[in-house]
Parts: C-alpha cells; structure tokens; sequence
C-alpha cells in the first residue's frame, strides 16, 4: 500500500473511476475499512485495473450491505479528499470533507493508502 497524500495524479489516471466497478467494502478492523473498485486506467490504455483504497483511523462512515454495492450509481465516480489530518473516499462527486457525509458511501478516517492490482471480478 502506498500512502495518498495528493488524490489529484491518481484520480486524472483513473478518470475518477468514472463508471467503474464497487468489488468489495471490508472492514479489517474498528479502525481500518478497505474499499475495492475495478477502473479503466489512462496510464495503461484504458485496461482495467483493480484499485483499494485503506482508509485508517476511522472516525466516521456510511456503509452499505454487501448485496447492495453493485446497485451504487457509480457514473460521478469517486472523491478522494484529503484536508489536513482527515482524508476519506466516498462514491460520487465531492470537494470537502464535510460534503463527503452526504454521499451514499463514504469512509474518513487520520490516513488514506492505496494499492493497484491486476484485474479481477
């Protein structure tokens, strides 16, 4: 896992994971919560990549049941918003933490990782 401290390389790279694909939200620990998506990556021909995001030191989030991920709008795509000591992921489109607690998934947390994997369903 790499740490984000700057969304914006990655997020131009990913196109915001515009219309990309929700694989999984696992919680690893109270602390810790990973969201996985499948994406089409610029830097890579618009192949598809899987990417997960950590987000440590969870101080709040909005989950969804597993069974109901895939019936998330992903067509906003992702934030990813690091402000100070606080950084979070959520699905849609956002500029600031406090917006962030408006969409349907989000997670906020003291750190935000992430980490590129080969494509998988």
């Amino acid at each position: 896992m790499k740490p984000l401290t700057s969304s914006s390389l990655l997020l131009e790279r990913i196109d915001n994971a515009t219309d990309g694909i929700i694989r999984s939200v696992s919680v690893q620990s109270p602390s810790i919560i990973t969201i996985t998506l499948s994406v089409q990556d610029r830097g890579r021909e618009y192949d598809w990549i899987n990417i997960v995001f950590e987000v440590s030191g969870i101080v709040d989030a909005r989950l969804v049941d597993e069974a109901k991920l895939s019936f998330l709008d992903m067509s906003e795509g992702i934030s990813v918003i690091v402000e100070g000591d606080q950084a979070g992921v959520g699905i849609g489109k956002c500029s600031s933490i406090a917006n962030l607690k408006f969409l349907p998934l989000y997670l906020l947390g003291n750190s935000l990782k992430y980490e590129e994997l080969n494509f998988s369903e």
